[in-house]
């Protein structure tokens, strides 16, 4: 009697990159929701805590105009942490919808940080106009552009793990192992 091997064989349970992955993101947004919620100060509290009058020419315009609006800033940060926080442990418990929605996540996290990271440079035009003396005004210009290359690195970084996990959702493997059906065994 001959038995036949099937060239398919069931997923594994769970992909060390799938819980990697998951994991991750729920640690980022704990850490996001706990630095947000520790504070918990309205919008002048924070100008003041900061030591920054609004308007004053060491600030940009973009600068002054997300202090202004911190409260309404952080509220969104919350709200998008919230999404991430929910959507990571769905992920983690291979929830038959949470890679297509984690795709979605990652897809705009993708388009929202090189938005972000193309509208950066753009602070410069927000500059005060002669705001005092020039070594004050080359001290801001110089901190900025110190800034905005740790910013262009950090979204960088953000476009390649964002790219790497939307790839990484999309594999055969992946997906059957939230869809829980066989595949093929590669050769």
């Amino acid at each position: 009697m001959t038995t036949a091997t099937s060239p398919l064989r069931l997923a594994p349970t769970r992909s060390a990159a799938v819980t990697g992955l998951a994991w991750g993101f729920i640690a980022f947004s704990t850490l996001t929701v706990a630095l947000l919620t520790l504070p918990l100060l309205p919008g002048e509290a924070l100008v003041a805590s900061l030591g920054v009058e609004t308007g004053s020419g060491g600030l940009t315009g973009g600068v002054a105009w997300l202090i202004e609006r911190s409260n309404t800033v952080a509220g969104l940060l919350m709200v998008g942490a919230a999404v991430t926080l929910a959507l990571s442990v769905a992920l983690l418990q291979r929830r038959r919808w949470a890679r297509p929605a984690f795709l979605g996540l990652m897809a705009a996290g993708f388009v929202g940080v090189l938005g972000g990271a193309a509208l950066t440079p753009l602070t410069f035009g927000f500059m005060a106009d002669a705001a005092g003396e020039m070594a004050r005004y080359e001290d801001s210009v110089a901190g900025l552009i110190g800034a905005l290359s740790v910013l262009i690195m950090l979204a960088t970084a953000l476009v390649v793990l964002f790219a790497w996990a939307g790839w990484k959702l999309t594999t055969p493997a992946v997906r059957a192992e939230f869809e829980r059906t066989p595949v093929a065994t590669e050769r």
